[in-house]
């Protein structure tokens, strides 16, 4: 039996690896005062701007929109993406004002709540301290929404999260309150006043010994944002470039029929190609019927409401391709090795037959990793 020799005296030994970030971090949930007040009339109106207060990670935010209508004689009805579009563009940008989310509508924000993984009930609908008043009641036309702003990519270790610890150095949230006409198509008698609040979603380091003090590739960032690709209409095959040269962790595609003002998902959805196909690259790596399609999101979401644009349903014209399924059989939580590779000028064509005059938002998510994209998880 050969017995284990002692390193030498003097001689060098690796440095401990330290334990993950989330060992010994506790989450921060907190209002650092920001409530404003606005009625939405017949033009969009600019909030004042938020700026999270230091802390010591930012992981997301938390808006918080009520109103509540009184005295209405009108039979109420929401316009087709109200009340969740109360924003008509919100805004998410760093210290240098580039967007790291944004800008978008708020409904675009709800449908990234919904299949971006971040909650595993993340549909705004879905909230117990949801309201959506539509009929002719004395309070028709109130409502209680929240919205989540996703910062951090992945909730186990943290990645994505950013450093948020100098008041000098800020990050800014800027909102832009719709007009009456956007979020109802019949509004109440008087509209009401709604009440905005946003709450600062974070991590707290204990400094617990032995432990990584900052997450898995530190100042990591992921982003959402959106294009459009307008007048589709009959046989069309085009380029899409949002998101290309990073690593995609998820396409968000939300159609809307434009022969009729206002523009609507409802027939959006009717509207969409069946089939659809995406090649990438040279190969063509998705090609399915609708039917099909609208089938696997149901069963990654687990959605199994016949109804759209309610909670446990699809949404009218809205569909997802996640790269974001690896750790776990639904999106969200995932290793991030598992995204779609993309280098800039890559090839992404979408191809497919509309039957009608139609507009196509792409969302895409992608991560901008600090050094290369992980090949495991990076938590660990």
């Amino acid at each position: 039996m050969t017995t284990p020799q002692a390193p030498p005296k003097g001689g060098s030994q690796a440095p401990a690896q330290l334990a993950p970030f989330r060992s010994g971090t506790q989450r921060t949930l907190s209002s650092d005062g920001y409530t404003v007040t606005c009625q939405p009339g017949s033009a969009t109106t600019d909030l004042s701007d938020y700026t999270p207060s230091p802390n010591n990670q930012l992981s997301g935010l938390w808006i918080y929109a009520t109103a509540t209508a009184s005295g209405n004689t009108a039979t109420t009805t929401f316009a087709g993406d109200g009340p969740l579009n109360f924003f008509s563009a919100v805004t998410f940008q760093d210290a240098n004002e580039k967007p790291i989310l944004g800008p978008f509508d708020s409904y675009t924000l709800a449908v990234i709540n919904k299949f971006g993984g971040y909650q595993s009930n993340g549909d705004p609908r879905n909230s117990s301290q949801y309201v959506a008043v539509a009929s002719s009641a004395t309070n028709a036309g109130s409502f209680t929404i929240t919205w989540y702003v996703p910062i951090q990519a992945i909730n186990r270790d943290g990645l994505g999260s950013l450093q948020n610890q100098s008041s000098a150095s800020t990050f800014t949230l800027k909102l832009t309150v719709n007009t009456s006409a956007a979020i109802w198509s019949t509004a109440p008698t008087t509209v009401p006043t709604a009440t905005i609040k946003v709450f600062e979603d974070g991590w707290w380091k204990s400094n617990k010994a032995g432990a990584s003090t900052t997450p898995p590739k530190a100042g990591t960032t992921q982003y959402w944002t959106r294009g459009s690709y307008n007048a589709l209409s009959g046989a069309e095959q085009f380029q899409v470039s949002q998101g290309l040269g990073y690593p995609i962790r998820m396409y968000l595609l939300i159609d809307y029929n434009t022969s009729s003002s206002p523009n609507t998902r409802a027939t959006g959805d009717s509207d969409f190609p069946d089939p659809y196909q995406i090649i990438f690259k040279g190969t063509s790596f998705w090609n399915v019927s609708k039917a099909i399609w609208k089938d696997q999101m149901s069963r990654w979401y687990s959605l199994n409401s016949t109804s759209a644009d309610v909670g446990g349903g699809l949404e009218n014209g809205v569909f997802v391709l996640p790269f974001n399924q690896s750790f776990v059989k639904s999106p969200g939580d995932e290793l991030p090795y598992a995204y779609l590779s993309t280098n800039q000028g890559d090839l992404m064509q979408h191809i497919g037959t509309w039957s009608n005059t139609d507009k196509l938002y792409v969302v895409a998510n992608y991560m901008a990793f600090v050094g290369a994209q992980p090949t495991g998880a990076v938590g660990a």
